[in-house]
């Protein structure tokens, strides 16, 4: 499942279905301990052990159980800490005490967290193409993520969007590990939301900077290829052997799809040919396609699903190299 979101997950979010189909739609405005609730996150989990390895209890590794299920969410050394639901949810109110919430889930049966939290909207230089600004808040109970707070305009709604936020605006998230004085690096972190609230323009700038990247035709066609050929393989312009031409054709497929996708959204808000919308062709056509069920796949849905299952590194590849030409 490109969304990770499993039957004993939970999701809630604001006015506007995710396209998996999955969680509560909510028309009303939620505060983080309101979309906890909805959400059903409200559970928490706790350490236990010995463990067994081999044939043997150890104390040398403790298992993170959440206790409503009393399931095993990971295993991890003694000096792991987690970090409870409601904590991370708790650290939303450092953004101001009326911060709403756009959404709320978790994935891999609780074993990752995200609270996305609206914190404004800006224009990005096209006054019918306006950007929304959040900040999200994402934690885990495996040991893969630490506890983070991420500037990003991304709605959150599933691994595959995660991963995309993750990419375009990783290197501003503040964050800490599981491990020492948990409750100090809560409140560093609370403090360092307050002053985003204050002062965050940084993505702001970014996405200005990738609006204002105009580009030609050929210079989006190349910026296409060479995401091809950073996930896949070159591609040959004259395709000599079958594994050339099984390429060449894939990446045709590809690039039509990044293309139409593209024009959409240029004719929908009347903007400019640009850094921005090119890279958010590729993104948003990988996290809409969902295979049908019992059809037979054809040359172009096999490509594509190929790509598909891939498109959390390439969701990083795509924003990484975008931001490499502003």
């Amino acid at each position: 499942m490109a969304h990770n979101i499993t039957d004993t997950d939970g999701a809630v979010f604001h006015k506007q279905a995710a396209w998996h189909g999955l969680g509560l739609v909510i028309q009303e405005d939620m505060s983080p301990t309101q979309a906890m609730e909805l959400a059903g996150l409200n559970w928490e989990v706790e350490l236990t052990g010995p463990v067994m390895a081999g044939d043997a209890l150890t104390d040398d590794y403790k298992a993170v159980i959440r206790k409503d299920t009393n399931t095993i969410l990971s295993i991890q050394s003694p000096d792991y800490k987690p970090v409870q639901n409601h904590e991370v949810f708790d650290l939303a109110y450092n953004l101001g005490d009326d911060i709403k919430v756009e959404s709320a889930l978790s994935m891999q049966g609780g074993r990752r967290l995200v609270v996305l939290c609206k914190t404004g909207t800006m224009d990005a230089g096209n006054a019918n193409d306006p950007v929304e600004q959040y900040m999200a808040l994402i934690s885990s109970h495996d040991g893969t993520l630490a506890t983070q707070g991420l500037p990003t305009s991304v709605r959150i709604v599933c691994q595959n969007t995660l991963s995309q936020a993750m990419a375009a605006g990783g290197k501003r998230a503040y964050r800490f590990t599981h491990t020492g004085d948990i409750e100090k690096k809560r409140k560093a972190m609370g403090e360092a939301l307050k002053f985003y609230r204050a002062t965050g323009k940084v993505f702001e700038e970014q996405v200005a900077a990738m609006v204002k990247t105009e580009l030609t035709r050929d210079q989006i066609q190349k910026f296409w290829l060479d995401v091809w050929a950073m996930n896949e393989e070159p591609v040959v312009a004259n395709p000599q052997t079958e594994k050339e031409y099984s390429n060449y054709l894939a990446a045709t497929v590809a690039v039509s799809k990044w293309s139409d996708t593209f024009d959409a959204e240029r004719k929908q808000i009347g903007g400019t040919a640009n850094l921005w919308l090119a890279a958010n062709a590729v993104t948003k056509e990988l996290q809409h396609r969902i295979p049908a069920r019992g059809r037979k796949p054809s040359f172009e849905s096999a490509a594509f699903n190929n790509l598909l299952g891939k498109n959390q590194d390439i969701s990083i590849n795509v924003m990484r190299h975008a931001l490499t030409l502003v």
